[in-house]
């Protein structure tokens, strides 16, 4: 996967046109249902763009293995993202890690999300992240190049910066920290190099 150092993070149908004028090669869905997540993904396939679907924000679709093979098999999704993936201690997100561990017997992808919001939730995302050993592990916000910088010097895999990213300064911040890439909804960023 090449990846354009700005990744479009559509939040919003209205928005993948625009999506589609980007020019990276990757897009992050975080929309849809499963009424028209197909339609979706066709588009954006269509438009020469490797998909990657947050399974979580999918109204409809259920975290199961029949689920994931309707997102490889029927949709065509490239990769899954995922945000709860560090949150151990409840036995839906168990299974959730799981599933992620089937999605790439099934040939896709796999993003985790970690959120920034206190030291454990860093140590616990790096923690699941050696386990499942994701193709890329986004770290949110990612308006935060100190903890960007720490996180590539701990973690042998591709970052991903994302999350509140606003500015092209911000951009530029986090791929200098160490970002193989940003990922943002804000539209106006998603040309910018």
């Amino acid at each position: 996967m090449n990846l354009y150092p700005v990744i479009p993070a559509v939040r919003a149908e209205k928005d993948i046109e625009e999506a589609l004028e980007s020019p990276s090669e990757v897009i992050f869905l975080l929309t849809g249902t499963v009424m028209n997540i197909e339609e979706i993904v066709y588009k954006l396939k269509n438009g020469k763009k490797e998909v990657f679907v947050h399974v979580d924000l999918v109204k409809g679709l259920s975290l199961d293995r029949c689920s994931l093979e309707f997102l490889r098999e029927i949709v065509g999704v490239d990769g899954i993202i995922s945000t709860h993936i560090h949150l151990l201690k409840i036995a839906i997100i168990s299974t959730h890690i799981h599933l992620l561990k089937i999605a790439r017997k099934l040939g896709m992808r796999i993003i985790q999300r970690v959120f920034l919001v206190d030291s454990g939730a860093l140590e616990s995302g790096l923690a699941q992240a050696e386990d499942l050993e994701p193709d890329f592990l986004e770290i949110l916000p990612g308006i935060v190049p100190e903890f960007i910088k720490e996180i590539t010097k701990r973690y042998s895999g591709d970052i991903i910066a994302g999350g509140l990213i606003r500015k092209k300064e911000q951009v530029f911040a986090a791929l200098e920290a160490g970002a193989k890439a940003i990922s943002t909804s804000c539209k106006d960023l998603w040309k910018i190099i």
